[in-house]
Formats: structure tokens, sequence, C-alpha cells
């Protein structure tokens, strides 16, 4: 086999392997008690919309200050900047903004819920792939 095939089916092993845990871990669920329960219902249907959307939970990432998700399709090997484009959201802020970099970027954008959902922006998000212009929003 070639080293391309290779590394194809390895990305393919990895996408499969994320599928099946892309929900946000009951641990972390667990560690919410603190925050008001409005805020963990709306980090749950965040999860749930963009994880139906393709988007893997970042449990390496994550902590109990940010949840981290990243869009496995745009993955590329990159000199400088994100191999892959990665969005998430801050504990301090309660989840208000979602930030957004993308793959082989370091420019970080922010959204509102509404502009991510409402505006298209998140179409546009996980269309981009390195090498191409960062977008304009």
């Amino acid at each position: 086999m070639s080293k391309g095939s290779d590394a194809k089916k390895a990305r393919r092993r990895k996408r499969r392997a994320a599928r099946q845990t892309r929900l946000v871990p009951q641990e972390m669920v667990d560690g919410l008690a603190d925050i008001p329960d409005a805020v963990v219902a709306d980090l749950a249907e965040f999860d749930q919309r963009i994880t139906a959307r393709g988007w893997t939970f970042d449990e390496e990432e994550s902590n109990d200050d940010y949840a981290v998700w990243f869009y496995e399709p745009s993955g590329a090997e990159v000199e400088d900047g994100l191999p892959v484009t990665s969005l998430w959201l801050d504990a301090a802020e309660d989840g208000a903004i979602v930030r957004v970099v993308f793959v082989g970027s370091v420019e970080r954008y922010e959204f509102t819920h509404e502009e991510l959902a409402d505006d298209g922006a998140l179409d546009v998000i996980e269309g981009y792939r390195v090498g191409q212009p960062l977008p304009r929003f």
C-alpha cells in the first residue's frame, strides 16, 4: 500500500472512532453543577446541534474553563496555526460567545449563537479548507 492510502485509511478510522465519542462526556456534565441549569441546557443543545453536523467534542482540549469542538473534514497538515478548524465556548461567559479559528490560521472570529446558526456562518465555517482565503463575516 502507498503512504497516501495508509494515511487515508488512518483518517477514516479516526473519523469512525470520533463518531462514537461526540457527545460531551458525562463527567464534564456532572462538573457543571455550579453553573445555572439554563446554561447547561444551552451547552447540551449546542453540542447536540453541532455534533449532528459532524463536529467532534475535543476531550483533550476541553476543561473547566473551555468546551472545545473541532471539524475533522477541515483537517490538514499545516506549518502554522491549527491543524483543524476549531470552535470553543468560554465558561466565564456562560458560553454566550462562540469563538472560531480556521485550520492553518491563528486568527480568531467571534459569533453569537444566533449569528452562527441563523446567518449561515456555520455553513461558511464548515466549507473552509486550508489554502482558501479566510472568510469575511
